[in-house]
C-alpha cells in the first residue's frame, strides 16, 4: 500500500497547535483552493485518504523511521551510540541514561505518536456519517483503530501515565488533559484491538498488502495481555494464530535470511509492518536506512558470542562499524534507489515466541510451548530445545528471554521486553529503576494548564 506524506497535522497531546490568539481572524478563513477538514472528510474517497494519513503518520522520523530505533534498541544493549557530542549528545544521553525532559528525541516521539492518534481519531469521528458500504467502513474504523492502540501501546510504554485522547480536541479542550493511568490505557488499548479484531480481514489483497489485518490486531492484543501478564489470555487469542502459522498458508515463520534486508513486501513471517515505498525509508532518499540514519554515530553491539555458530540470524546482525548499517536492514540498491525499506512491528515468530512465553507461565512442561519455541529455531537453523535440556519453568523462561533478543534484535522491541521481564536490574546494575520509563516533553507540561502530576517520579 503507498502511503504519502499527506495530511499532516500537528497537535498538543492530541489537540491542535494553534497560538497567538491575536492571529485568530486569520485562522477562521478557510482556503479556497485546498482541503479543509470539513471538505475532505465528506465520503468515502475523503475517508480513505484520511486512513492512508495514518499509515502515513507511522513513517516518519518520529516514529519508526527514526525515534524509536533509538528509544527501543540504543537505551537497550545491542546498539551503542559512540559520540557524546553529535546532536547536542541527545541521542547519546538516552543511550546512558541521562536524558532530561528537554530532549528533543522524546519531544517529537511524544507528538509523533498523537499526530497518528489525532488522524485516527478524525477518522473513527467522521466515519459513521459517511454513507458507504457497512464492510468498507467497518475495515477502515478498524485500522483507524488499530493504529490509535498501537501509537498508546508504544505510549504507555515509554512513558507509562500519558493523556488518553479519543476524540477529535480544539486547543482549549486539549489544555485541560490529564494524564490517564497506565491500566486505563491499556484497558482502551483491549477495547480498540477488540474491535479491530472483528472488524478486519485477515488478508489483503497484493495491491492493499501493508494495511492492518485481524491477525495483526489479535498479535498485538495478546502483546497487551503478556505486558499485563495476563497468560492465559495470551494463549486463548494466539492459539488461532498459532496454528494458521503452522499451516503456511497465509501465515508462516520464514528464514530471516529470506526476509530481511529486502523480502518484507512479501514474507509471510510479516504481520504486520510500516511500509515504505520503494525508495527506502522516507520513501525516496537514497541510502539512508536502519541506524545508519541515526546522527551516523551508532554501532551494533550485540555479541556474536550468544547465537550459535550455526543460526542463520548471526550474520544479519553482525557487529558493525561507526555508521554502518547492519546485515538486517542492509537494502541492496537498484538504478541508485533502495528497494526496500520496512520496518518491521508483527512477526510471526514473535508470535510464536509470545505464545511459548505464555503457555510456560501457565504450567511448565507443556508440548505447545517447546513446539512452538523450536519453530523458530528450526528456522533460524538452531538447535531443539527439549525437556532434557530446559528441566524447569526457570530454565524455559531464561531461555525464551534470550531467544526474543536473537529473534527480534534491532526490530525496537529490546528494551520494552528487558522493562517488561524484570531484567533492568541485571542488565544495567545502578541505574536508578525510575528510568524504566522517560521522562515527560517539558514542552508538553508547558502547554497544559493544569502542570500538577505531569512529570515522572524521579525527573
Amino acid at each position: 500500500m503507498k502511503i504519502m506524506n499527506k495530511y499532516i497535522i500537528p497537535i498538543i497531546a492530541g489537540g491542535l497547535i494553534i497560538s497567538a490568539t491575536s492571529c485568530k481572524k486569520f485562522l477562521d478563513l478557510k482556503p479556497l483552493d485546498s482541503y479543509t477538514e470539513n471538505t475532505f472528510y465528506v465520503d468515502e474517497k475523503g475517508l480513505q485518504g484520511g486512513l492512508v494519513s495514518c499509515y502515513d503518520a507511522l513513517q516518519t522520523d518520529s516514529l519508526y523511521g527514526n525515534n524509536l530505533l533509538t528509544l527501543g534498541e540504543i537505551r537497550g544493549d545491542n546498539v551503542t551510540d559512540n559520540d557524546p557530542g553529535s546532536g547536542a549528545g541527545v541521542r547519546n544521553s538516552i543511550e546512558v541514561f541521562s536524558e532530561t525532559s528537554a530532549n528533543n528525541i522524546l519531544a517529537a516521539s511524544w507528538q509523533g505518536h498523537y499526530k497518528a492518534i489525532y488522524r485516527s481519531n478524525i477518522v473513527l469521528d467522521r466515519a459513521p456519517g459517511i454513507s458507504m458500504a457497512d464492510a468498507t467502513k467497518n475495515q477502515i474504523i478498524g485500522q483507524a483503530k488499530f493504529i490509535r492502540a498501537l501509537s498508546y501501546f508504544n505510549l504507555t510504554r515509554l512513558w507509562g501515565n500519558v493523556p488518553l485522547v479519543l476524540t477529535v480536541q480544539k486547543t482549549a479542550e486539549a489544555r485541560e488533559n490529564v494524564r490517564a493511568t497506565s491500566a486505563q490505557v491499556y484497558q482502551q488499548i483491549i477495547n480498540d484491538l477488540t474491535d479491530a479484531v472483528s472488524k478486519l480481514p485477515v488478508s489483503w489483497a497484493d495491491a492493499q498488502r501493508g494495511r492492518a489485518t485481524s491477525y495483526a490486531a489479535s498479535a498485538l492484543l495478546a502483546k497487551v495481555y503478556l505486558y499485563q501478564k495476563r497468560y492465559d489470555l495470551v494463549v486463548s487469542t494466539l492459539q488461532p494464530l498459532a496454528t494458521a502459522i503452522y499451516a503456511g498458508t497465509v501465515l508462516s515463520v520464514v528464514p530471516q535470511t529470506t526476509t530481511f534486508p529486502s523480502g518484507m513486501k512479501t514474507s509471510k513471517d510479516v504481520i504486520f509492518a510500516v511500509q515504505y515505498l520503494n525508495g527506502g525509508v522516507k520513501e525516496a532518499v537514497n541510502q539512508d536506512n536502519r541506524y545508519r540514519n541515526n546522527n551516523n554515530t551508532n554501532t551494533i553491539s550485540i555479541p556474536q558470542a550468544i547465537f550459535e555458530t550455526t543460526d542463520n540470524r548471526r550474520a544479519l546482525v553482525a557487529t558493525t562499524g561507526t555508521g554502518a548499517r547492519p546485515g538486517k536492514f542492509n537494502s541492496p540498491v537498484s538504478n541508485s534507489t533502495e528497494i526496500s525499506g520496512d520496518f518491521p512491528i508483527i512477526r510471526c515468530a514473535d508470535v510464536l515466541l509470545m505464545y511459548a512465553e505464555a503457555l510456560n507461565e501457565v504450567a511448565y512442561g507443556n508440548t505447545e510451548a517447546f513446539r512452538a519455541l523450536n519453530a523458530v529455531r528450526t528456522n533460524a537453523a538452531a538447535t531443539n530445545k527439549t525437556a532434557a535440556t530446559l528441566t524447569t519453568q526457570a530454565e524455559f523462561r531464561t531461555a525464551i528471554y534470550l531467544e526474543r533478543r536473537l529473534e527480534l534484535a534491532l526490530e525496537a522491541d529490546r528494551w520494552f521486553d528487558i522493562v517488561r521481564t524484570g531484567q533492568m536490574p541485571t542488565i544495567f546494575p545502578g541505574i536508578p529503576a525510575f528510568r524504566a520509563i522517560y521522562p515527560v516533553p517539558q514542552a508538553e507540561i508547558d502547554n497544559v494548564n493544569n502542570k500538577s502530576g505531569w512529570q515522572n517520579t524521579g525527573y
